[in-house]
Order: structure tokens, then sequence, then C-alpha cells
């Protein structure tokens, strides 16, 4: 057996295969896939194929294999059951079923209701030791940690091995430091999203050209080395950027690794706001609230005033029916993977026309829907999806989803930060940006005369409103120390479909996730990473 870095070098030599075979029919062959047939990493010093294998990124992060024709590959859960793992935390969305283990990572200690009956759930037991009993191999898919973790080590595998290739591509200047830049951009973004999220990790500097097994490192670093290296790498790439000497010739080739039915390509100035915003998110979403300095919100000041600054200037993916096939969560959720939480529904302001628009109450359906199949009533939903919406459609092309920050996102985070440095009205106009960007027909909050602590509020239920499906509200409760304790006067379907409004949940999350055992197993972790 291997870890998941082995099956990282797998993968992308079946990509290489892809590249370089010139039989047209080689799956229909008797050819051993795993033979002198293999194709060397020569494919990688022209920038045709170079080109290639940086447009496979995508095959990490996408629902479906960019290259599935190629063998059997495993397809990225990441815009599904991965980012559905982070809005279940997050308590914006519930998912009751096993499948991939989803119904155990939001399976709630207790829940106490309007008339002070405590409820715990009806099989098994808190999230932590649920995910301590699927944090084998023998659980399989049921096992959720290994997924993000693989799809960002095979993220920065790759980008590794094109640094690597940069030294014998014959190109010029220019196309070197686009294809560098696209290898740090995403070497960053990984970084990031596993410091986020797991407990610790290791620092992978090497590529399939000087490592071609990709054998592991077996230093692991802490969950907070992870993010500096990601800040780290982000220094890397803006120094980069500023020495652009031809940014026309640089957005030409930067926006071919870049998928091409894509409606809008990030360039090199977007890029720069793209590391700004990510720069915010390694800071604000890996510090509790309570521990954010005054300097640190000044510092989100500064970043995001330079962030993101249209959703047009994000790394985006849209829905395209050979390569996404609406294995998405806005092609699934109206399939009952997911229901809306009840605590999302309450965060809406009376008068938001985002309720009617993205959601529905329809007793024909089956809504109100209590303790979905008697598995609990923290999964009931008085609430579904609406069939098409600015989130959910089956139609190529309808929706968009996010990798990394959104201008959403970026205004929020100077809105808040603004807030917290006592900058109330100036904070309060960028809450309202939002709200009238997503067209939520709500009166403007500037000039109301709110207090620090009631615009807080205001932008907390907005983000968990306006950033749904962007996977960063599970973030946001454990930076508020909501995800590890307990949320209070919260709406709750009992069992027999009546709704408490003063309900307490006690969550007892997890605020980062061990290292699977998929790893863990044949790389096993310090009991203190460095």
């Amino acid at each position: 057996m291997k870890s998941l870095f082995n099956k990282v070098a797998l993968l992308s030599f079946l990509v290489l295969l892809f590249m370089v075979s010139c039989q047209d029919n080689i799956l229909d062959t008797d050819i051993d896939p795993v033979d002198n047939n293999l194709p060397s990493l020569s494919s990688l010093t022209n920038v045709d194929g170079l080109t290639t294998f940086a447009k496979g990124i995508y095959d990490f992060i996408a629902s479906e294999d960019v290259f599935e024709t190629v063998g059997v590959e495993k397809e990225s859960p990441m815009l599904f059951f991965t980012y559905g793992y982070h809005e279940t935390m997050g308590d914006v969305m519930t998912m009751p079923w096993g499948n991939f283990g989803g119904r155990w990572i939001n399976q709630t200690e207790s829940i106490t209701l309007d008339d002070a009956s405590v409820i715990t759930p009806p099989a098994g037991g808190p999230q932590p030791g649920e995910i301590a009993i699927r944090n084998t191999r023998a659980a399989g898919s049921d096992n959720a940690l290994q997924y993000e973790w693989r799809d960002m080590y095979s993220i920065i595998v790759q980008s590794n091995t094109i640094l690597e290739a940069l030294d014998n591509l014959p190109a010029d200047d220019v196309t070197k430091q686009a294809f560098n830049a696209w290898a740090l951009w995403w070497r960053a973004y990984g970084y990031s999203r596993l410091g986020s999220m797991y407990e610790q990790g290791v620092i992978n500097d090497s590529g399939l050209i000087s490592n071609p097994t990709s054998a592991p490192s077996t230093e692991y670093a802490s969950n907070n080395e992870l993010i500096t290296k990601s800040n780290a790498i982000l220094d890397d790439l803006e120094t980069l950027l500023n020495n652009v000497s031809d940014a026309s010739a640089f957005d030409t080739r930067f926006s071919n690794f870049q998928l091409a039915y894509l409606k809008e390509k990030v360039n090199l100035s977007e890029l720069l706001e793209n590391i700004n915003t990510l720069r915010v998110r390694n800071l604000v979403y890996n510090t509790k609230v309570a521990d954010m300095t005054t300097a640190d919100w000044n510092q989100v000041i500064t970043l995001a005033n330079n962030g993101v600054s249209a959703n047009s200037s994000a790394f985006t993916i849209e829905s395209e029916t050979s390569f996404i096939d609406n294995n998405w969560l806005p092609g699934q959720v109206t399939g009952f993977w997911y229901f809306p939480s009840d605590r999302l529904i309450q965060d809406i302001n009376t008068g938001d026309e985002r309720l009617d628009r993205l959601f529905i109450q329809d007793a024909d359906d089956g809504f109100p829907f209590p303790n979905p199949r008697g598995r609990g009533i923290q999964y009931g939903a008085s609430y579904f999806w609406q069939e098409s919406s600015p989130l959910v459609s089956s139609t190529a092309q309808e929706v968009t989803m996010y990798y990394a920050g959104t201008h959403e996102e970026n205004q929020l985070f100077l809105a808040e930060a603004k807030v917290r440095t006592n900058d109330i009205e100036g904070g309060l106009a960028h809450l309202d940006a939002v709200r009238t960007l997503q067209e939520s027909g709500l009166a403007a909050t500037v000039g109301t005369g709110l207090t620090q602590d009631e615009a807080l509020e205001e932008i907390r239920k907005e983000r968990r409103l306006a950033l749904l499906f962007r996977a960063v509200s599970f973030y946001d409760a454990r930076r508020y120390g909501i995800a590890s304790g307990s949320r209070t006067e919260a709406h709750v379907l009992d069992q027999n479909g009546v709704l408490n409004t003063n309900a307490t949940i006690n969550y007892g999350y997890l605020e980062y996730w061990p290292v699977p055992a998929f790893e863990s197993d044949f790389n096993p972790p310090s009991s203190t990473p460095n």
C-alpha cells in the first residue's frame, strides 16, 4: 500500500500519458498501463506539453476528471462533498446521509429545546468520536478526512513539477514567468486550505522530476506553519508579478492555463488582487476573533483594499455538461443531498428577497421535513432549494462556483475590519454594497445608527447568506468559537415538526482535523510538529 502522496504520482503520470500518447486508440489495446510504454517527463520540455500539464491542476479540484479518458482516476469531490463538509460544519446546510461520512461530520453533541428537554443523537456520539471511528483505511470512502488532503497535495505536487520543468523549458522569460505564477498560486492555495483544515501536514517542495515516486516528507509541520508557507509563497508570487516586463504577453499565456470555456479568466492585475484576499483569509480564518488585535484588523483593511475587486477577477468554475456534469453542489442539492439549515434561514432578515429567490417551503414536497429518517433533529429543515436560482441550476454555465476569495467575501472582510476598528459607518457601506450586488432588496444600514455589536451581527448574518456554497462558513463558526461550542436562541425543528425558536445547539466539533489514516498509516504524524 502507498500513502496518498504516492497516488498523486500515479495521477500525474496518467495526465502525462494523455499528453504524449501517439496512439489514437491506446485504451482499446492490450497494453498494460504500467510498462515501458509509460511516457517520460520529456513531454514537459516544450511549452505545449507543459501548458496541458498546467491545466491538469483542474483535474484535482473539479468534480469530473479533465483527463477521464485516460485510465481510472479518482474524481475530486471538492465542489461537492468537500465543500459540503465545510458548509454543514458551518451549519448553513445539513446532511443526514452517511454517504462519504457526511452525516457524522455534522453530528451535534446535543440540542436543548425550548421546553428544556435535551436531545442527543439517536445513533453514534459527538462528531469528534465519529470522525475518529472512521479515520481508518478500512472505512474507505466514508473517511471524510482523506479528500481535501489528497486533492490539495495533488495540486502541490503538480505545481512543484511545473516549477522543476522550467529549468529545461525552451521559452522566453515572460512565458516562464506565467508558468511560474500559475504554479506558485496553486501551491499557496493548497497550503492555505491544508493549514486551515488540518492540525498538521508536511511541506513538500519536490515534484515528479526530482521525486518521481512522490515520496512524502516525514517531517510534519503545524497548521500554523502551513499557513506561514502559504504566505511565503504569496510573497514570492507578488515579487514575480511586480517584475513582469510584458503584462499583455503574460496575460495571454496565463489565460491558456485556465479552462477555455470559462467566461472570465484571471489576469496579472487580478492575480495580485487574489494574493491579497488569500492573505486575509490566511489571517482571519485561522485566528479566533477574540485573539485578533487592532493591528491585525488594520492589516486586513490594507490588504482587502487591494483585494478581489469583482467576481470576474476571482478563480471560478462553471457548469459544463461534458466536464462538471452537475456533480457539484449547484446540481446536487436539489437531489436531497443537503438541506438549508434552519439556522441559515433564521439569519435572513425580514424582507430580504434572496429568501424566496433561493429557497422554497412547499408542503407538497414534504417541507418542513423534521428528523429525516429518524437520524436526528439537527438535520431537519423547514425549507428546500429553489430548482433554479443564482445558486442552483442543472443548466450549463448558469451558475458559478469559486476556489478562493470573491468580491463579496473581500467586501465583508472590509466591513468587519472597519467596524471592529470603530469605523462603523465605513464598514456598513461595504455591507450595503454586498446586499445591493446580490439584489437583496434590503434598505441601507448606513445612517441607521447601528451600534458596533448590531453592525457586527448584521455582518455575521450576511456572511452566512452571501457566501453560501463558497465553503467559508465553518471557518467563521470556528473563529467565533461556535463550532467547538454552542449556539443559543437557535431555530430547530423537533421530531414532530414544531419549530423551536429558543433552542441551544451544542456542536462540539473539531476545530482542525487530524491527518487522514490513508497518510498516517504509512507516514506517522508527529506528536509535536515543528
